[in-house]
């Protein structure tokens, strides 16, 4: 059976004390040491963490700061190409619509030019026939200065009941 002592009791407690001081001495500090650089490199692993997000985010804010500039100027070079086509168009419809206007005042002194060159012949043939009716209504000659007074005469008259 099992007996208990105080001797022994004694001797495994002071057994134990001695242990624990010898690991102590050995083996606690060095195990200490190493969990303190551990806890260390952790805390300097994590502030360095922290320093590349704090870096990251003032880059981010720096990039989205940089796209919005980019989009405002983007705008403004998309705006100012818009107003100098606008006024492009502009000049070029203003343009288009003098020559439109020199074309057709061309074109009407052109008619102008026609119609009163095709009335001049129309008179001369006029007071040509009226002449040779007139000369064969007659049976004679008229002199040259007698014809044209009668002729402007007529033409005068007959442009006027016109």
């Amino acid at each position: 059976m099992l007996e208990f002592h105080l001797s022994t009791i004694l001797f495994t407690i002071l057994n134990l004390l001695v242990l624990f001081f010898i690991l102590k001495k050995l083996l606690f500090g060095r195990v200490n040491a190493v969990l303190e650089q551990r806890a260390a490199l952790v805390k300097s692993e994590i502030a360095s963490a922290e320093a590349t997000n704090q870096q990251a985010q003032e880059l981010k804010a720096q990039y989205e700061d940089k796209l919005t500039d980019a989009r405002h100027e983007a705008a403004k070079i998309v705006a100012d190409a818009q107003n100098r086509a606008q006024r492009v168009y502009e000049g070029k419809m203003a343009e288009a619509e003098t020559d439109a206007k020199r074309l057709r005042g061309e074109a009407e002194r052109q008619i102008a030019d026609q119609r009163e060159a095709m009335l001049r012949s129309a008179r001369n043939e006029v007071a040509s026939l009226a002449l040779l009716a007139a000369e064969k209504v007659a049976q004679r000659s008229m002199n040259q200065a007698d014809d044209k007074a009668l002729v402007d005469a007529f033409l005068s008259e007959v442009g006027e009941q016109a």
